[in-house]
């Protein structure tokens, strides 16, 4: 499982939903009927600071949820005390997501996988801890899992650059010896763990 941040479609829960007392079931009932057809059409996103917000709805009871035009969610703990506004903010960047079975990745070569909008190379390093990156060299941008592992390290093809680690670059041969590799050729790491055979 890796830590990553998913794809998110541009959709929006726009209507307005009156959840009523628990009581009445019936209308209840076609109320989260409402919802999810609605919610088919369109999810609502708040761009803040740079990241992607969805907002979630969750039941008051012994009270009403409603949207406003712009989709934002009012809560009220009563009918009476309606314009108080709650939004509840989740952010989908701090969820797992499974990525592949740990006895099917190969020990000998780099194993390419698209999650959601993210193209990630998963594989063994020399110790045989699994390692996760972004499937793009710093360099030219070029495939990594479309490299080799040497000594437990991972090369790209179209240059030879070498990472290992959290991503570190240790050799670009086109640099004389006595030259520092700069820190901008690392390449960016995820977390990955093995849950139950899956990686």
């Amino acid at each position: 499982m890796a830590l990553l941040r998913p794809f998110l479609s541009d959709a929006s829960l726009f209507k307005t939903l009156q959840l009523s007392h628990p009581k009445l079931m019936s209308t209840r009932t076609r109320s989260a009927i409402s919802l999810s057809q609605n919610s088919l059409r369109k999810i609502h996103y708040q761009s803040l600071k740079k990241q992607w917000v969805q907002h979630a709805v969750a039941e008051v009871s012994g009270g009403g949820v409603s949207f406003d035009d712009d989709g934002s969610v009012f809560v009220s703990p009563s009918g009476d005390a309606r314009g108080e506004r709650v939004v509840v903010d989740y952010d989908w960047t701090e969820e797992w997501d499974t990525l592949y079975l740990i006895h099917n990745i190969p020990d000998d070569a780099p194993l390419g996988l698209t999650v959601f909008d993210k193209q990630v190379v998963l594989y063994r390093d020399g110790g045989g801890e699994l390692r996760c990156y972004e499937d793009r060299c710093p360099h030219r941008l070029a495939k990594l899992s479309e490299g080799q592992l040497i000594d437990g390290r991972l090369e790209c093809l179209y240059h030879g650059w070498q990472f290992e680690g959290q991503g570190e670059c240790v050799r670009i041969p086109q640099l004389p010896a006595d030259a520092r590799i700069p820190k901008s050729a690392c390449v960016k790491t995820y977390e990955v763990r093995d849950s139950q055979g899956v990686a």
